[in-house]
């Protein structure tokens, strides 16, 4: 069985790749230049390195690597039983072009499956792009199924900027639903991978709640002074905040898909996924940075990201205002990493237009809306002082810090 991974970032080489190459199936890497592929073929493997109560390191070789639209990736679509995507959301259509002429050298006769694995409802999106492709040069394309897939884990580290072998880090939750109803041949029999009739509900699931408290644990840990995900899911004055916003998000997206709470073995229990989440947030050895889980706030602020999705989901729910959430919108407003295009852009946007505007133009909300008002309360309530941030208040009870998630943490550093 062979299959290519188009992407050679932390979710490909550190979950797809190896799920692949385990399976004893042959892999082709997928890289943006013949120079990325050439360091890859050179390296003859990378480590891979899973933390949590199993933690190992195993060495994944044998793989290969070609630039995308070289013979060679040709070749390896041409021969591919899977052709997987995880090259971030912003670059899905970028990649229209080299799949469309790589999938126009199968035998017309010979179905394949590309799975999209993107934190976003991608797979139409790079159909339509293909397509478009394929009719603008004349291409004929065999049957392709277009399929989005939800991977659960985390990767925190690893890329190949370096020399030698480089190591990725991931932590355990290596599960991905991939949608059943974009594919077209049967789903290959992988570890930890299943065909969901839920994937829109369950990329929600993810994005709004994991990928939600990721976001804004990062944000609001970078205010404090944190450099890892652990450091800020650990410190007293972020986690009740924290666990308010898995709580309020995972409530509304249960009521918005019922489903989740009773399909595909998913657990009815409203804090066990939260707790799960924190577990994961806190594991010190993956030693997530918060520069890589904060970047790109712009994206990350859109009107149905993983912060202003949930928002709608819990207003829909609830009628309310939901309290932890607009902090955490106003931390990442506030959020100025180095070497961070997207924060230097917001902040030059809040300098020149203000917060309202702002709020209106990346976010959505109209002015007047009780959410962006209670996000600009928030945000110039914010003291940014030479040792860290001081917050503004924030609404809470008691039922929002159940004694499940209430574990005793050490404190962590701050500035």
């Amino acid at each position: 069985m062979r299959a290519v991974v188009v992407g050679t970032g932390k979710i490909g080489c550190g979950y797809l790749a190896p799920l692949f190459a385990d399976a004893g199936w042959q892999v082709t890497l997928g890289a943006r230049s013949a120079e990325k592929a050439a360091r890859i073929r050179a390296a003859r493997g990378f480590w891979v390195t899973v933390t949590g109560p199993s933690a190992q390191s195993t060495m994944v070789d044998g793989i290969d690597a070609a630039a995308v639209d070289s013979p060679e990736f040709c070749r390896a679509v041409s021969a591919a039983d899977v052709v997987a995507l995880a090259v971030g959301v912003g670059a899905v259509r970028g990649a229209a072009g080299a799949l469309a002429r790589a999938l126009a050298t199968r035998p017309v006769d010979r179905p394949v499956d590309v799975w999209v694995v993107e934190n976003g409802d991608c797979a139409a999106t790079l159909r339509d792009a293909v397509q478009s492709v394929a009719d603008a040069e004349g291409l004929r394309l065999p049957p392709v199924g277009f399929a989005g897939g939800v991977a659960h884990v985390a990767v925190g580290r690893g890329d190949w900027s370096g020399s030698g072998r480089p190591e990725f880090v991931g932590d355990d939750a290596r599960r991905l639903a991939v949608d059943g109803t974009g594919l077209l041949t049967p789903l290959p029999d992988l570890e930890g991978v299943w065909a969901t009739g839920q994937y829109l509900a369950r990329l929600r699931e993810k994005l709004y709640i994991f990928n939600a408290g990721h976001a804004i644990s990062a944000y609001l840990g970078w205010l404090r002074g944190h450099r890892t995900l652990a450091e800020a899911v650990a410190d007293p004055q972020l986690r009740p905040i924290i666990v308010g916003c898995l709580i309020e998000s995972r409530k509304a997206v249960i009521e918005a898909y019922p489903e989740l709470a009773t399909g595909e073995g998913t657990s009815p229990d409203l804090h066990e996924p939260v707790a799960d989440a924190l577990r994961r947030f806190a594991d010190p050895d993956l030693a997530d940075p918060i520069l890589r889980v904060a970047r790109d706030p712009i994206r990350k602020l859109a009107p149905h990201d993983r912060l202003l999705g949930p928002v709608r989901l819990i207003r829909d729910a609830t009628g309310g205002v939901p309290a932890h959430f607009a902090l955490g919108v106003a931390g990442a407003l506030l959020y100025r990493g180095d070497g961070d295009e997207q924060a230097r852009n917001l902040a030059g946007q809040l300098s020149r237009d203000g917060v309202m505007a702002v709020l209106e133009r990346v976010c959505g909300l109209p002015r007047g809306d009780a959410f962006a008002e209670a996000v600009a309360t928030r945000y110039r309530g914010f003291i940014l002082t030479a040792e860290g941030a001081i917050f503004p208040p924030v609404h809470t009870t008691d039922a929002l810090l159940a004694p499940a998630l209430d574990t005793p943490v050490e404190p962590a550093r701050t500035r």
